[in-house]
């Protein structure tokens, strides 16, 4: 039985002990997710290419037929040593068909298993927890204390080094997913070339364009009422394919963080005690002061209402979810449009 704790998620991805045949990846961060599982296939097979060591199964086709998952554990590779079967997009509809591999061991094959957000309560999540051989990892985003860490490494990787201002906006703008904090830091140290110094035009001029910053622009156009930036940038991140589900969750979070900020004074005190300060964290403090100024604690209340109305109505009513979402965001730009104190 294996559930590894957070702090070592990091070292038992690139050295699994040598008891575990299988591992579950679960959570919000999607980019966290696929890189602890990369590094899981990687310390079992170095090329993750190898079509002979590696097999990847669709989840539908593995719940549906359990006995595929087994004979592709079982199977032994042409070229020598041990294989990884890999599945992605996990839910609970799979927990038969890892039944038979959590209760027994079978063969030497690795089977990595990615999941989003599971519940206490999932099947999925509670068999591989249980299981003597197996263990599940929560990938969790990024808190912001170890985000200095994680963009110093990244950058250091390419020998680029940021200063203490760009460092300060980098950890503003990124966290919510760490292949795409890794992304957007490569496209950094791309842009600044090897040996170089990264400076706040240079996060402004790569990173802030980005539209992997969208849902912070779409959540602070809402709080200000700014419905030209909101209808630009939602058009750009529903293009993108951004989820609208995902969107939700980020003006949600935005509000929620105003609410606490609204509700503790709106003033240095407040920051203090969330814990913010406005030299290191200004691209958070600097939205929170101009957004306090057309928000109420009543009217944040209803706003967070309306936000978990539009969630249930994306995932419940089978109405396009791009339009809920629009919906919701221009009637909260609207109100706060309105309100001024």
């Amino acid at each position: 039985m294996v559930k590894v704790q957070a702090r070592e998620a990091d070292a038992f991805s690139r050295q699994p002990p040598a008891g575990i045949a299988a591992v579950l990846l679960y959570g919000p961060d999607n980019g966290l997710v696929r890189e602890r599982a990369d590094a899981i296939a990687a310390a079992v097979v170095p090329d993750l290419a190898d079509p002979f060591r590696v097999t990847e199964l669709r989840p539908e086709d593995a719940a549906g037929n359990p006995g595929l998952l087994i004979d592709e554990v079982l199977a032994i590779s042409l070229t020598g040593g041990r294989r990884v079967v890999r599945i992605k997009g996990a839910t609970d509809k799979l927990v038969d068909a890892v039944a038979g591999l959590l209760e027994e061991r079978r063969g030497d094959a690795m089977v990595v298993v990615e999941a989003g957000e599971l519940p206490a309560r999932s099947k999925l999540r509670s068999a591989f927890e249980k299981a003597p051989h197996a263990a599940a990892l929560a990938c969790y985003r990024d808190e912001k204390r170890d985000l200095p860490g994680i963009i110093a490494e990244e950058l250091d990787s390419h020998d680029v080094r940021a200063d203490r201002a760009a460092s300060a906006m980098l950890v503003s703008y990124l966290g919510s997913d760490r292949l795409l904090t890794r992304n957007e830091l490569a496209k950094l140290a791309l842009y600044v070339g090897p040996g170089g110094e990264a400076t706040v035009a240079d996060v402004e001029a790569v990173v802030a364009d980005s539209s992997f910053l969208s849902r912070d622009r779409i959540a602070h156009a809402v709080a200000a009422g700014n419905l030209e930036d909101l209808d630009r940038s939602l058009e750009r991140a529903l293009a993108e394919r951004e989820s609208p589900i995902g969107l939700i969750g980020a003006v949600r979070r935005h509000l929620t963080r105003l609410h606490l900020y609204v509700g503790l004074g709106a003033n240095a005190d407040a920051l203090k005690a969330m814990h913010l300060d406005e030299r290191r964290n200004f691209m958070i403090v600097g939205p929170l002061k101009k957004h306090a100024r057309r928000w109420t604690g009543d009217l944040l209340d209803r706003a967070l209402e309306r936000l978990v109305e539009a969630e249930i109505q994306c995932k419940s009513t089978g109405m396009p979810a791009d339009t809920i979402c629009r919906r919701a965001f221009f009637e909260l730009a609207y109100a706060a449009r309105r309100t001024r104190r």
